[in-house]
């Protein structure tokens, strides 16, 4: 933004590109959405992603790390020298950092309805300790 940018007439111009060039970011780093759920014996993590089949999907570990990687092409349809682009799924690539309670062996992975479920199994021992408290 430009110095005294409430003086300047072109002020709005700068925040506005400022402003674009920050979503565009935070959609390359965000896209697909995902969650992840603690479980008392595995966490699932949970990637929304329609479109795509279950092939287009490579999943894997790297050291201390889940890979979720899909290469896809888009194509565009030309009609009447007109460009026409619905939904196309394009490629991604998420990481997780894996912490030291889960058992790598023991990953698995689905893919229904445009949801990727990943499942990371806890390690014997690691399951989580859950109490009531009474309250007085």
């Amino acid at each position: 933004m430009c110095y005294k940018a409430a003086h300047h007439p072109h002020w709005k111009k700068h925040y506005h590109h400022a402003k674009r060039r920050h979503h565009r970011r935070m959609a390359r780093w965000a896209y697909p959405p995902a969650s992840i759920e603690e479980l008392d014996d595995r966490y699932e993590i949970l990637i929304y992603a329609a479109g795509y089949e279950k092939s287009d999907f490579q999943v894997g570990l790297e050291d201390d790390h889940l890979l979720i990687k899909v290469k896809k092409e888009t194509s565009d349809e030309i009609v009447e020298d007109r460009r026409v682009r619905g939904y196309t799924p394009g490629s991604f690539e998420r990481h997780f950092t894996l912490n030291p309670k889960i058992d790598r062996e023991g990953l698995s992975a689905k893919y229904e309805e445009g949801i990727l479920t990943v499942i990371l199994p806890k390690k014997e021992g690691s399951e989580t300790f859950r109490q009531d408290i009474e309250i007085v």
